[in-house]
């Protein structure tokens, strides 16, 4: 009688384990695809936001972009000091320390040197 409780419940507990291995591999593969933090400077479309505590260091026109702009950012973690086109967005704890006529930053002429406060 104990062997054939043992041959019934054999396909059951198989079904468990594997079942337990699939929510295991199906946990690696979401940790391994959740969106990795960007560091350092990437391109974007204009029309694209930007991270916070990024900034917009050039823009130039595109037709790679429906908006017509493109922008270069950088994040700032790490940094000290940058510059930056006036339209960029300033990260909290940075201040504008001085202005300056530049064409690196496309329909607009205006750049800034900005540090941390």
């Amino acid at each position: 009688m104990a062997i054939k409780t043992l041959r019934n419940r054999i396909p059951h507990l198989l079904t468990a384990v594997l079942l337990l291995l699939g929510l295991m591999t199906a946990a690696s593969t979401q940790a391994q695809a959740a969106p990795q933090p960007l560091g350092g400077s990437a391109t974007v479309c204009s029309n694209s936001p930007i991270p916070t505590g990024w900034v917009v260091n050039s823009a130039s026109t595109s037709s790679s972009c429906g908006s017509g702009r493109v922008y270069n950012i950088s994040d700032t973690t790490g940094v000290s000091y940058t510059t930056v086109c006036s339209f960029s967005p300033i990260p909290a704890g940075w201040v504008i320390t001085s202005s300056f006529s530049t064409s690196n930053c496309a329909g607009n002429n205006l750049g800034y040197n900005i540090r941390r406060a």
